[in-house]
């Protein structure tokens, strides 16, 4: 197993020394997982969903996008979705899959919220949308980024996907038996067609022109199949430190397109 930092977060780190994160780290028990949440800012709630192997420190704190969304008026809550981050860590794969959106409603449950606008990138593009597909009636506005439909992955066993991942190179603080379990399941996380053409939610999806993670045939598909889809290309790659997610579009189009959208 081989564990060390990206050298894309080390650079980010380094961007960002001196900046002070609005940000506040609590925690809530979601059905015995322990999930680490960030909150600041006042206004209408934002829920922020990071990818996989990230957590919400990396994805949107660091790069400032935290921040931005702080600035613009909103309530801002960044997860660690279980088996990431500051959260729990289960190695059972049947801990993960539609949980990890049912972690969603459970912290609006636990906040108090009603509704709020959810934002994913990559894997937690899959866990926002669906989200969307089992509480439409939580979600006001929902942003996809670096995602296509169906995005499905080969069937794997759980050793079979320890073995994949034994070969990659990770963050610190990751569990490749976490990350393993994860994998097995994340095929559950892909809504049906059907669901998607009956999707009422302005639904906001943004990818990097050189994103080769996402294949343009399931972009495609996504923006085609899905009701009431805003479609915007950005630069950038997937991830990285030219990825979509760490340029300032990709807060100034997420803010946009809340505001145009917001009841």
């Amino acid at each position: 197993m081989r564990l060390r930092s990206f050298a894309w977060l080390t650079l980010s780190c380094s961007l960002i020394i001196g900046t002070a994160f609005a940000a506040d780290a609590h925690h809530f028990d979601s059905d015995g997982i322990n999930i680490r949440y960030f909150s600041g800012g006042q206004g209408e709630a934002l829920i922020l969903l990071h990818g996989f192997s990230g957590s919400a420190e990396t994805a949107w704190i660091r790069p400032g996008v935290f921040d931005a969304l702080v600035d613009a008026g909103f309530h801002v809550i960044a997860v660690d979705q279980r088996g990431h981050g500051g959260s729990d860590k289960p190695h059972d794969p049947v801990s993960y899959g539609v949980n990890m959106a049912e972690d969603v409603r459970r912290l609006l449950d636990h906040l108090g919220l009603e509704r709020a606008h959810v934002v994913g990138y990559s894997m937690g593009a899959k866990i926002a949308n669906t989200f969307r597909a089992r509480h439409p009636q939580r979600v006001v506005t929902l942003t996809l980024g670096g995602y296509g439909w169906p995005w499905r992955g080969q069937a794997v066993t759980l050793e079979e996907s320890r073995e994949n991942l034994a070969q990659r190179t990770f963050g610190p603080g990751n569990d490749i038996d976490a990350l393993a379990a994860y994998r097995v399941v994340s095929n559950d996380l892909v809504p049906s067609e059907e669901n998607l053409r009956g999707n009422s939610i302005p639904t906001l999806s943004i990818v990097g022109t050189e994103d080769t993670v996402i294949s343009s045939n399931n972009l495609k598909t996504l923006r085609e199949t899905m009701a009431h889809v805003e479609a915007v290309d950005m630069p950038g790659t997937h991830a990285g430190p030219d990825g979509a997610l760490y340029k300032p579009e990709f807060g100034d189009e997420v803010i946009s397109f809340i505001r145009r959208n917001s009841n």
